[in-house]
This record gives C-alpha cells, sequence and structure tokens, in this order.
C-alpha cells in the first residue's frame, strides 16, 4: 500500500531528525506498510483458536518433516522467489459486500440495488417545483423592489437628505415610527435574495448532472418490473424519464461500451447452455468477486468497469490499426500498378505515345487515392465518434490529423518519378 504520509516531529516522542535545509515541519513521502512477521514468544495477545493450533503439532508441515526430507530451492526458485509476494492473510483480503437478497425489500433493498452500481443511482430532479420556488422568490422580490422604489420617491418628494445619509434616514425613520422603513424592506429583500440566489445555484447544478443513458434507464426499469419493491402508487419517480438525472460523474459512457457488455452477457449464458455449466465461464474474467456476492439473482448481472475497459481499449486500439494500415497498403497497391504500367507501356510504344498513357495512369491512380483517402477518413471519424468518448474538439482534431497523414502519403508515393 503506497501513500502520502506525513509526519509530525514534533509530536513524536522519540530522537528527532536533524532539520531540514528548508525548517519545514513536515515530511512528504512514500510509505509501503508490509505484513508483522510474527515471532516465536513475543507476548502479542493471541486468540484461543491460534493458540491451540500453535500448541498441536502440524501435521505435514514444515516442522514435521524430518530434516533429511527437507528439499531445498532450486537456483530458479532462489532467483524468481525474490520478485513474488507472499499472498496476504485472510484478515486483509476478506471483504464485507451488501447483499440485495438480505437487505428487506421495498425501500431498502431498492436503495441497495441503485448503491450497487453508478449506472443505477437514478433520481428525479424536481426541475419543475425548482421553476415554482424560483418564480415565487422572484415575485416577491419584485414586489420588494417596487415598494423600495416607492419609499425612495417618496422620501425625494419630501425630505431629500434622507436619501443622501444613512444615519439621518434611520433617525428619522425612529422618530416618525414608520412601520415599513427602508431598512425593513432591506433586510426583507436581503433575505429573499439569499434565499433566490441559493436555489438558483442548486437548480444550475443540476441540470449540469448527465441524463442517464436509455440502456440503463431501461434495467432501472426491468428491476423495477422483476422485483417491485415498491407499490405502484410510488412508482411516479422512475416513471418520469425526462425529469431523471444519473450520478455518474464525467460524460455519459458511449454506447460502444454498453455494447461490449451486451455481448458479453448473450456469449456468456450461450456458453453455459451449451457446456450444461453451472455459473457463466465468462463471470471470472469480468465480474470481481465482490461484484458477484451482490446478488444471486440471475437477471442482475454486475460487470466491473475497469475489466471492460480493459476489452474495449483492446478492440480500440485494434480498430485503429486496421484503419490505419488498410488505406495505406491499398493506396501502396495503386502507386505499384502505376509503375508497372509504366514500365510495360515504355518498352511497347513511342515516347510521345508513353508520357500521355503514363499522365493517364498517374491521374486516374491519384483520384483513385483520394477516394480512398474520403472513405478511410469517414470510416475513422464514425469509429472515434462511436467506440470512444471524445469530445468534438478532439474529435475534429483526431479527424483532422488522420486526413494529413494520407494527404502526406498521396504526396509522396504518388506522380511521375515517384
Amino acid at each position: 500500500m503506497t501513500g502520502e504520509t506525513i509526519v509530525n516531529e514534533k509530536e513524536v516522542g522519540g530522537p528527532q531528525s536533524p532539520t531540514s535545509p528548508t525548517d519545514t515541519e513536515y515530511t512528504l513521502g512514500d510509505a509501503i506498510i508490509e505484513i508483522e512477521e510474527e515471532q516465536a514468544g513475543a507476548s502479542t495477545p493471541r486468540s484461543s483458536h491460534d493458540s491451540r493450533h500453535s500448541a498441536s503439532p502440524s501435521v505435514g508441515g514444515e516442522n514435521a518433516q524430518p530434516p533429511e526430507l527437507k528439499r531445498h530451492p532450486t537456483f530458479l526458485r532462489r532467483v524468481t522467489g525474490s520478485f513474488k509476494s507472499a499472498p496476504d492473510p485472510a484478515d486483509i483480503t476478506e471483504t464485507n459486500t451488501r447483499k440485495l437478497e438480505n437487505t428487506p425489500n421495498g425501500f431498502p433493498r431498492l436503495a441497495a440495488f441503485q448503491a450497487s452500481e453508478a449506472n443505477f443511482s437514478l433520481y428525479r430532479s424536481f426541475s419543475y417545483l425548482h421553476a415554482r420556488i424560483l418564480l415565487d422568490l422572484q415575485d416577491s422580490i419584485t414586489c420588494l423592489e417596487r415598494e423600495l422604489d416607492e419609499i425612495d420617491w417618496d422620501d425625494h418628494d419630501e425630505d431629500p437628505n434622507r436619501l443622501r445619509s444613512r444615519e439621518y434616514d434611520a433617525s428619522q425613520s425612529s422618530t416618525f415610527a414608520t412601520p415599513r422603513t427602508r431598512s425593513v424592506v432591506f433586510k426583507e429583500i436581503r433575505q429573499k435574495l439569499m434565499e433566490y440566489d441559493e436555489v438558483l445555484i442548486k437548480a444550475r447544478t443540476l441540470e449540469s448532472f448527465q441524463k442517464p443513458s436509455d440502456r440503463n434507464y431501461r434495467s432501472v426499469r426491468r428491476y423495477h418490473h422483476n422485483t417491485k419493491p415498491l407499490m405502484d402508487a410510488e412508482m411516479d419517480s422512475i416513471r418520469s424519464k425526462e425529469d431523471t438525472i444519473s450520478l455518474r460523474s464525467g460524460r455519459e459512457w458511449a454506447s460502444f461500451d454498453g455494447g461490449v457488455e451486451t455481448v458479453i452477457g448473450s456469449v456468456d449464458h450461450t456458453l453455459q447452455f451449451l457446456f450444461r455449466l453451472k455459473d457463466p465461464p465468462l463471470q471470472r474474467w469480468f465480474r470481481t468477486p465482490e461484484l458477484r456476492a451482490k446478488t444471486t439473482n440471475n437477471y442482475i448481472s454486475f460487470y466491473s468497469s475497469e475489466r471492460i475497459d480493459r476489452l474495449v481499449n483492446v478492440l480500440i486500439t485494434f480498430v485503429i490499426f486496421i484503419l490505419l494500415v488498410i488505406p495505406v497498403i491499398t493506396m501502396y497497391q495503386l502507386t505499384s500498378t502505376s509503375t508497372i504500367s509504366h514500365n510495360s507501356s515504355s518498352s511497347s510504344s513511342s515516347a510521345t505515345s508513353n508520357t500521355s498513357d503514363n499522365n493517364n495512369v498517374y491521374t486516374r491512380d491519384t483520384f483513385n487515392a483520394v477516394g480512398v483517402l474520403i472513405v478511410f477518413t469517414l470510416l475513422f471519424s464514425a469509429a472515434m465518434s462511436l467506440l470512444t468518448k471524445a469530445a468534438r474538439h478532439e474529435l475534429f482534431a483526431a479527424s483532422a490529423a488522420y486526413c494529413a497523414i494520407l494527404v502526406v502519403f498521396i504526396g509522396n508515393f504518388t506522380g511521375p518519378g515517384n
């Protein structure tokens, strides 16, 4: 385990280290926590289970073997053994996972389901209610603004000095004991403005949340349909699709990621049916033990986003490699054809006819290469849009760079003398 360790030398009871040149009180660095080795005769308290096992001789263990039967490690094991770390004990590797079936059905189980995956964290934003509250506060502030203007004009006509001095205005207000003074109106405006600004900022923050994808929304609706955690009267929140937001941070997943998960699930169930397996064979590759422990429902499949991202990255790398290699090979084949035509025509025709024929061949091959460039640039742009999460400016820059590479190839390998 690596991390950033901050040590305050003034609080340490042991001897202090020499003062650093910068005279700082804190030391930043990396720390690695290792397993403490158990020593014989140590005063560390042990459980009754461990003490009973330590007292009894181990059968088949290293201490039970005679000295002459002990095998010495080979040279290869000595070399590779230093690079292998010992497995952590069970009290470190064990984890607690909330299981859906161990949660009472209703709002508790629905909460456990929506908290089990970031894509399932769908909630209402209540945009209509935010708008109603903002309009109500807006109208209240408008009325207070109108009242303040009337007070200002009245004081301007009766006593203009009240608008030029705040202390004089306060003294005149206390003298005449007016119930609606300027300070009272200012206090109400300040309170209303604070409420209005807070709701306005919160509404703006909610509008910046991502909308759930159709795939994630359908998954949550299918869970409601299969398990029915709530009564029908309580289902209005999930039915409000246009008012639903997702808590998943960042840009919405590309549709290709969801398609990969769908294909993996279909292949997994197909292999399980064909080979009559108890568990889907691909679970060990795309689902962690913690994800498999979340539920025993066969209709719910949790996939590790990290492992899915690795597979998607491999597929995207393969697709980009194909889109780079195929057009280069195709245009190189076109330039090779023009060279062969040039050699064959020069040996069988006159010089004048050779020049005109070669120009026609070069022109035709150049237009074919430009056609290949256009087609594969469109394919590259479509692949970037569908397979990745690139923004619009990133998509434009990548397509321009890809097109520039092919244009340079055409300029270097087409034309007479190349």
